[in-house]
């Protein structure tokens, strides 16, 4: 009875049977019918009608269960793919907001440019958001740090360490340490220790963030208090508002050549430097995460090859 089981799958991500049987171009009467004979096959109820339509105890143990065979069919069609030697098939990626616009551009040209069959999605979401819907099958694997991963069913693979360094406008520094600039610039280059900026206007990250969490931990160990005058999630924006002097902010390695390209562009907003930190000693691992027991054709493997190199022009960025 768990033939057409992806009947299942739909039913319960839409949890409604109009819009399931929509997506699965099959009328109402066709998925009832089918679901009507799964619930009496097995004896039990799958699905509560009222006051919702949700799954019940059964139903998750049925969805979990199907989610597997779902896995293991699309192993074995990645492993029959090779065999077959076929360069054509789908990859559903995702990745985090910020870091969209820096890896994606190049990522989609690239790859088209090698396996123009392949069909990629590509997902901009939160990393919670994306661990659950690789959890559930809905997404191949995910671009992020793996400081907050939830599950032993996760793997990763490490693309590339971040290190965080402190963005400020020659504004700022002129405005924050009038007896020592310009001089503060050549020495703050060695290392900027946080304590002698905690009179300093900050824009942070959200809490819930790996890099808002990399530096609360820093200035916990250190005792240190900065002041926070907003905080925003796109890190581009950030970098803007430190070249406006509305604020300093900090910068992981894969956001430098934006940095750098503002520092280019000029405009209104003074200078940008960019320091290291002195005894930060927390990185950012950077990673492909996938399920653990997924496997992928050579396809989605080149896939994963070509996002290291990338990273490694990255990784390989001088500072601003």
């Amino acid at each position: 009875m768990i033939s057409n089981y992806h009947y299942f799958l739909v039913l319960a991500e839409e949890l409604n049977i109009s819009n399931a049987a929509k997506r699965l171009y099959i009328s109402h009467q066709c998925l009832s019918k089918y679901l009507k004979g799964l619930e009496e096959a097995y004896g039990v109820t799958f699905f509560e009608r009222k006051p919702k339509f949700s799954l019940t105890h059964a139903g998750n143990i049925m969805l979990k269960t199907l989610r597997e065979i779902e896995r293991s069919e699309q192993n074995l069609e990645s492993q029959l793919a090779d065999i077959k030697e076929s360069k054509s098939g789908v990859i559903k990626f995702g990745i985090t907001e910020g870091r969209y616009p820096i890896i994606i551009p190049r990522l989609l040209k690239e790859y088209r440019d090698r396996y123009p069959n392949v069909e990629l999605t590509v997902y901009s979401m939160t990393s919670p958001q994306m661990q659950e819907l690789v959890l559930n099958n809905e997404l191949d694997l995910f671009f992020a740090g793996t400081g907050n991963l939830i599950s032993r069913n996760l793997k990763h693979s490490l693309v590339l360490n971040e290190h965080m360094y402190l963005v400020i406008s020659d504004n700022l520094l002129r405005q924050y340490f009038p007896e020592d600039y310009p001089g503060c610039i050549s020495r703050f280059e060695a290392g900027v220790d946080l304590a002698l900026f905690q009179q300093v206007p900050f824009v942070l990250n959200k809490p819930n963030f790996n890099s808002r969490i990399m530096l609360e931990r820093h200035l916990q160990r250190r005792g240190i208090t900065i002041n926070c005058v907003n905080e925003l999630t796109q890190p581009d924006i950030h970098y803007r508002l430190c070249a406006e002097d509305y604020a300093a902010s900090f910068c992981l390695t894969m956001y430098l050549p934006g940095v750098s390209q503002l520092n280019q562009l000029g405009g209104s907003g003074s200078r940008l430097h960019v320091f290291p930190i002195k005894d930060f000693k927390q990185v950012n691992p950077l990673s492909l995460i996938y399920h653990k027991d997924k496997i992928f054709p050579s396809y989605t493997q080149d896939f994963m090859k070509l996002i290291r190199e990338i990273c490694d022009r990255y990784a390989a960025f001088p500072q601003p």
